[in-house]
């Protein structure tokens, strides 16, 4: 090639790269300067800093900045309790001819007497109905389908939701539609929408409750319990701001990564770190458990103890 061809290429790709680093979206912090941030940009041999929440932060300190504001935020949010079913699960069975009002009174006594399980645990315990039949009755008092069956070699991405959250709420990512970008999700106790909402703002996908056997589900929970689970690392029980906002500054700095997202999902904050790189993408799953029973730590405030969504409720 001539020299002039060189050189005329060469000043086409400085142009190109000039045009892409001054495009670069400016800081999302209010503090950090315009001259600060364009002089850092210049001085870096790539493109760097970090999306926060769709939010671009151009260096680590401005990420760190914006995560302890919005760890904060999150660990003073006071959750928000469980609604009542509309029609309870004794009723409903009854009004579609699965049970008599005796047998609901025997299993309500059951219970009461027992002072633990679920309405339906007792149900299938004193031979009144099918654990299908249970199944059925609670995916129309939820207003969900059933999920015949769990198949997990089909679920696919962005299902990797971390381990302690699928067992709290007793879920399991069940298949990914890439075409409509949606998870499909097995509860097997109750479908708690305000969690599902957390779950679409960290995968950013849609997701789509179903209701399966919670019995399967809990064998499939204790199988996954039994793999190693490199991306997920759990912290807690804590309520320690300042500790919880160290750890997390800590791996965005070893990680750098392109994305991070976070949520509140019941008793836990969840921060997935998104790492982009030429030869494959990963990410890692930061799990703060919540002690909610301990004092709130600085800038927060007090929030209800989630064991209330967990108690017996016919």
């Amino acid at each position: 090639m001539p020299d002039f061809l060189k050189s005329l290429t060469w000043s086409v790709n400085w142009i190109k790269r000039r045009s892409l680093e001054t495009s670069q979206a400016p800081c999302a912090l209010g503090s950090c300067t315009g001259s600060q941030s364009r002089r850092w940009q210049r001085l870096a041999p790539r493109a760097t800093g970090t999306f926060l929440q769709d939010a671009f932060y151009c260096r680590p300190q401005c990420l760190e900045t914006a995560l302890i504001g919005q760890l904060a935020r999150l660990h003073g949010v006071v959750p928000s309790p469980l609604p009542p079913n509309r029609i309870p699960l004794g009723l409903l069975m009854v009004a579609r001819g699965k049970l008599t009002h005796l047998e609901v009174r025997a299993a309500l006594e059951a219970q009461r007497r027992a002072r633990y399980g679920k309405i339906g645990d007792w149900i299938e315990k004193l031979g009144f109905a099918t654990e299908h039949e249970v199944t059925t009755a609670l995916a129309l008092q939820w207003g969900c389908p059933v999920a015949s069956s769990i198949n997990l070699t089909t679920t696919g991405s962005p299902g990797n939701i971390p381990l302690p959250i699928l067992e709290a709420f007793q879920m399991l990512p069940l298949n990914y539609v890439t075409s409509s970008n949606t998870l499909y999700v097995a509860c097997g106790e109750r479908v708690d929408h305000a969690a599902f909402y957390a779950i679409e703002r960290i995968l950013d996908c849609r997701t789509q409750p179903c209701v399966s056997s919670r019995k399967d589900i809990a064998r499939q929970l204790d199988s996954m319990r039994q793999l190693p689970r490199p991306s997920d690392v759990e912290f807690g029980p804590m309520n320690d701001l300042a500790e919880m906002a160290s750890i997390a500054a800590s791996y965005t700095a070893r990680l750098t990564p392109d994305q991070v997202r976070l949520s509140r999902v019941g008793r836990f904050i969840w921060l997935r770190l998104d790492v982009r790189s030429k030869t494959r993408a990963h990410f890692t799953n930061l799990v703060f458990r919540l002690a909610t029973d301990a004092r709130p730590g600085p800038f927060t405030r007090p929030f209800r103890d989630l064991r209330a969504a967990t108690t017996t409720q016919p």
